[in-house]
């Protein structure tokens, strides 16, 4: 089994490296003690460099960790549209982006059906996070990191900048390289 810092560098590496605003990882159970550890850990030692970690949620087989940049992140939820988005399913306009995360928890532990809201806070596109869940995941363009409804070739690129991504720091990780090496500062 890869470690977890295998596990969150692969999954994570778009937003350790700095090219995308977050992802979300799926940490086994059984990794559970030490993924309380690594977010503390983690949070100490990689916030002054942007970059920050959240458990989202815990259930019986995984614990879900948004793995994000600060910064960007709440630019990003705090776009007028998105912002007015969230509202309708109760975020409040003018919490900061810890309350906005503690309520999309709520939401996950709380919620019947998944919140597909979750798109704006891993930086995708509105209007597909919109389509997506108009159209239940159906008649899309693309499906990469998430469904795609609208300009599929540009999102195609990110795909492709994403993949390149983890590879390199896949390999950097089996090679020796410490998970430190490959954060990127970038505020």
């Amino acid at each position: 089994m890869d470690s977890i810092e295998q596990i969150i560098g692969y999954h994570c590496a778009p937003t350790i490296r700095g090219i995308k605003i977050a992802n979300l990882v799926s940490i086994p159970q059984e990794m559970s003690a030490q993924l309380c550890k690594i977010i503390n850990d983690y949070n100490f030692q990689f916030n002054e460099k942007g970059l920050y970690f959240f458990q989202l949620c815990a259930c019986k087989e995984r614990r879900l960790l948004l793995v994000f940049r600060k910064k960007q992140l709440e630019e990003y939820v705090r776009q007028h549209q998105h912002i007015g988005f969230l509202s309708m399913y109760g975020y409040q306009e003018d919490d900061p982006l810890e309350a906005l995360l503690l309520h999309l928890r709520h939401r996950m532990e709380t919620e019947i059906s998944f919140p597909h809201e979750i798109g704006l806070f891993l930086g995708y596109p509105l209007n597909d996070v919109i389509h997506f869940i108009a159209s239940k995941g159906q008649n899309y363009q693309l499906c990469g990191e998430w469904k795609v409804y609208h300009h599929a070739i540009s999102a195609q690129h990110s795909f492709h900048c994403f993949k390149i991504c983890r590879e390199y720091c896949h390999q950097q990780l089996v090679n020796g390289k410490s998970f430190s090496s490959l954060v990127a500062k970038t505020a």
